[in-house]
């Protein structure tokens, strides 16, 4: 299989295998809000053979075969433990870039429950609004608040100045044909506005865990996939950002990039020492409770989860 992306290489398997009702079961395992009905567990138990993981050498972008992506009944399941947030760095990310380059006609695809064109409505009244979500169970509650869905990306007349799509593409099972879509429907110079994981960030020390597996999350993305790929859809890469550690993610993410020695470790390591302490653990959980204290909660510097990477429609 050729790279799909970049379109320079044949994709390897990394020898990592996965079973989707192992993947489930590790779900339900780690939280009591998450039962899958039988649905769920008779769309995988088609699936006898592993799923397996294949990567691009040159442009880093991963993806599992055979595509088995997450149904309705998936994801209205997992939704049940806290799975859109109304506040995120990536939204402050996009509503900066959108105002910078005075987009108005705006489509977020994948809204989810609206969240982020809730805050872009606060913020710019006027603007032009639409969602689209794969899961249409979640646009009456859009309209209802005033704001325009659309219930297929094939049936919109118009283009827009931008389109984003915060943590979309890890979800589909073509994630090229979407993109092609996506730019086909912005105008000249639109911003086309993209996060993802970011696979060569911290959760790379985490390969296994089951939020990052099939059925939820389909492909793998790095800021080299983005830089070699979008050119070929007819898109400029404007900026790619990270975003900055969370303190959310701290105490699993900490003690997994001491030894890399980023600039918590470089300050708390010593004085912990000196304090006695002994081991990643103690060490990272220590630095977390100081900067806790100091009242840090995002460390500048560190990648966290997610890249953000904002494109431009060529003329």
């Amino acid at each position: 299989m050729h790279c799909p992306l970049c379109r320079q290489a044949e994709l390897v398997s990394t020898q990592r295998k996965i079973r989707l009702d192992d993947v489930l079961h590790r779900w339900e395992a780690a939280s009591q809000a998450i039962r899958f009905p039988s649905s769920v567990w008779d769309s995988v138990a088609a699936y006898d053979e592993p799923i397996e993981i294949f990567q691009c050498p040159t442009c880093s972008f991963g993806c599992t075969y055979p595509v088995v992506p997450g149904s309705q009944e998936f994801y209205e399941t997992i939704s049940a433990v806290d799975y859109y947030n109304e506040e995120k760095w990536e939204f402050e990310q996009a509503d900066e870039d959108l105002r910078s380059y005075a987009r108005s006609n705006i489509l977020d695809v994948g809204c989810g429950s609206g969240f982020f064109l809730d805050a872009l409505k606060k913020r710019n009244p006027t603007a032009l609004l639409t969602g689209y979500d794969a899961n249409g169970a979640l646009l009456p509650p859009l309209a209802a608040r005033g704001l325009k869905t659309l219930s297929d990306l094939n049936d919109c007349a118009g283009r827009f100045d931008a389109i984003t799509m915060l943590q979309v593409l890890e979800h589909v099972g073509d994630p090229v044909a979407l993109l092609e879509l996506c730019t086909s429907l912005l105008s000249t110079n639109g911003s086309l506005i993209i996060t993802t994981p970011n696979a060569a960030g911290p959760i790379r020390h985490f390969p296994d865990a089951h939020t990052e597996l099939p059925p939820h999350h389909l492909t793998y993305w790095t800021a080299d996939t983005f830089l070699k790929a979008l050119p070929l859809l007819g898109l400029e890469v404007v900026s790619v950002r990270y975003e900055p550690l969370p303190d959310y993610l701290w105490d699993s993410y900490l003690p997994a990039i001491w030894s890399e020695n980023p600039w918590p470790a470089l300050i708390f390591d010593p004085i912990g020492k000196a304090r006695g302490l002994e081991g990643v653990s103690q060490l990272a959980g220590f630095a977390a409770r100081a900067m806790t204290a100091a009242g840090i909660r995002r460390l500048n510097g560190i990648p966290g989860h997610t890249i953000y990477v904002h494109a431009r429609r060529r003329s």
